[in-house]
């Protein structure tokens, strides 16, 4: 059986000295982040390398293709240097990934402080790299402002014009954020309560339902949106959104879980969980169903198990282990 993995990433030297400032200055555990428990770390080399190392690991793994992406958050560079930066980042994963058509495709990473550079770097990558749609990790911004702004209509244009989608990623929240909810514990939890053991989560799917809120997928209806970790919770709670967002209060035509079932795509990232596959495929359709490892935060063992064990009939597998990936990225 096939299996094509959507949220695979590698890391940028570039774009992480570029960022390292900013993170440090807005999110006020970055150095408990960057120095994990060892048992919680992933491999360094994986976060910085591709070839034949990860080929061997997704053969290991019963992988046969990884969309990659870059976790770096590029929006946090200054708007006179992202352009470039992220142009040079996008142009070495192109390189890396050139040589192994068969095994890699990439998330192309966007200059999202400028909205219109942003769109012409994801028309540039797609039509030149083959890039199969755009990641984003956190917020566009480091402040509140959220993908539900219109200043970020240019990127939805050029999505819409591609029909690619964008995999909205988990990262770092504001040191506001942090004050309110995620203090007092010590740094270490402070931090993992912050990020991905809860916090980060909850933001990412929260951006999803902001954009729903804000009528952006009635501006774009033929935007698509790739969420991980099973939705980052906001399948569970269709039903009190439904009831408390109805259209009178929200002003949009139809009920919030509409435009979720809709535009939104959600993969496991991981969490191998028979019980939230088979909720988000009743809520969702199994048209919705991607696969994803999150290698290397993850470790690739046990995905293709829990492919084969899933509880789902042998066609349906097959759509979550690829045939959806295939349909959505063009592939």
């Amino acid at each position: 059986m096939k299996i094509i993995a959507l949220e695979e990433h590698i890391g940028n030297r570039q774009l992480g000295d570029a960022t390292h400032d900013a993170i440090s200055a807005s999110y006020p555990y970055y150095n408990a982040f960057l120095n994990p428990n060892p048992a919680d770390a992933p491999s360094v080399p994986d976060l910085i390398q591709l070839g034949q190392r990860r080929v061997s690991e997704l053969d290991a793994a019963g992988i046969d293709m990884e969309i990659v992406s870059y976790t770096n958050p590029t929006q946090y560079i200054a708007t006179e240097d992202a352009v470039n930066i992220a142009k040079a980042a996008n142009d070495t994963l192109y390189g890396l990934i050139k040589p192994y058509p068969t095994r890699f495709r990439g998330f192309a990473t966007l200059p999202w402080s400028d909205p219109q550079a942003a769109a012409e770097e994801m028309r540039r990558t797609a039509k030149e790299y083959g890039f199969v749609g755009t990641l984003i990790s956190g917020r566009p911004q480091t402040g509140n402002v959220f993908l539900d702004d219109r200043m970020y209509d240019p990127i939805w244009e050029a999505l819409t014009e591609l029909d690619l989608p964008v995999y909205i990623h988990p990262n770092y929240t504001t040191a506001e954020a942090c004050k309110s909810y995620y203090s007092n514990m010590g740094d270490e939890l402070n931090c993992v309560l912050s990020t991905y053991g809860y916090g980060w989560h909850y933001e990412a799917g929260l951006q999803v339902v902001r954009m729903i809120l804000t009528g952006v997928f009635e501006r774009f209806p033929s935007l698509k949106v790739i969420s991980g970790h099973w939705g980052e919770m906001v399948p569970y709670y269709l039903t009190r959104l439904d009831q408390m967002f109805s259209p009178t209060v929200t002003g949009l035509k139809e009920a919030f879980s509409y435009y979720y079932k809709r535009n939104v795509y959600v993969t496991p990232s991981g969490l191998y969980d028979n019980d939230a596959l088979q909720y988000c495929v009743s809520k969702l359709g199994i048209d919705h169903i991607l696969f994803s490892a999150d290698f290397p935060y993850i470790p690739m063992t046990g995905a293709q198990a829990f492919i084969a064990n899933a509880p789902l009939s042998d066609y349906d597998k097959e759509l979550f282990g690829s045939i959806n990936a295939e349909k959505l990225l063009h592939l």
